[in-house]
């Protein structure tokens, strides 16, 4: 253990003044992978089956690349806070009965739609695969997220025959319910794949913009007991401060 806590300090002292640190914001590309008919027991739903859904998001993150662990390869962390909404359609083909006892085809439209706000944290680690190219870095690495705030609407609506009503309720619309998702998971698990690239503003002020893509693949479910997984493709950019040997963006390729 001492001689693995000299290494650490050593790969510290020798990172000096080598760093990039910033904010900045980002946009998502979510892709659910679900297979459940309700979120809860409690909550009544008739549909045969919700599937995967794409939906979108946006962030705001804060990174921070500060330990070298070997001349290409740095150990990165991030953090952010991310807003997610999806919509969950499925449709329904059914019978409908009319007034005098015979059927007709009918078509009933199942909506759920999903909002979650989660902070997340981030543990990468980047490589840099060009000795000569500082500015591009390719990353792996998990994530952690915590759900702060959740809701969800939900209803199912008779969209065939033009005319009719559902017996229960006297309407063209049943099962209509909203609140708070019930029984989300604590923490979630996700582990990460992308790559960033640094594009200097300012000769010789270490200024620069980072525009970073990841993909994350997402391990936990979000609901308890749900066949319910949330995956992302994440595109920021970022302003950074970033004392490292970048190439002048009037001079591509010339060190500052």
């Amino acid at each position: 253990m001492g001689h693995l806590a000299i290494w650490i300090l050593a790969c510290v002292l020798s990172a000096k003044a080598q760093y990039a640190a910033g904010i900045g914001v980002a946009g998502e590309f979510a892709l659910h992978s679900a297979s459940f008919r309700t979120l809860s027991p409690s909550i009544p739903n008739c549909c045969p089956g919700f599937r995967s859904e794409a939906g979108w998001g946006w962030g705001i993150v804060a990174t921070y690349d500060g330990l070298r662990l070997a001349p290409r390869l740095r150990l990165l962390a991030e953090g952010g806070y991310s807003h997610r909404q999806t919509s969950f359609r499925q449709v329904e083909q059914t019978t409908v009965s009319t007034t005098d006892g015979t059927g007709v085809p009918g078509v009933i439209e199942h909506e759920l739609y999903t909002r979650l706000e989660a902070i997340t944290l981030a543990a990468l680690l980047g490589y840099n695969p060009f000795e000569q190219l500082h500015q591009l870095q390719f990353r792996v690495g998990v994530q952690l997220s915590r759900v702060l705030r959740s809701s969800f609407s939900q209803r199912e609506r008779l969209v065939e025959p033009p005319y009719g009503y559902f017996t229960d309720t006297g309407r063209r619309v049943r099962n209509e319910f909203s609140g708070t998702i019930p029984n989300l998971a604590p923490g979630l698990v996700s582990i990460g794949l992308g790559a960033r690239y640094l594009l200097p503003l300012v000769p010789h002020q270490h200024l620069a913009l980072q525009p970073a893509l990841m993909g994350w693949l997402g391990l936990s479910r979000l609901v308890s007991g749900v066949a319910w997984r949330a995956h992302s493709i994440t595109l920021s950019v970022s302003f950074v401060f970033a004392p490292l040997d970048l190439p002048s963006p009037l001079q591509p390729g010339t060190p500052q």
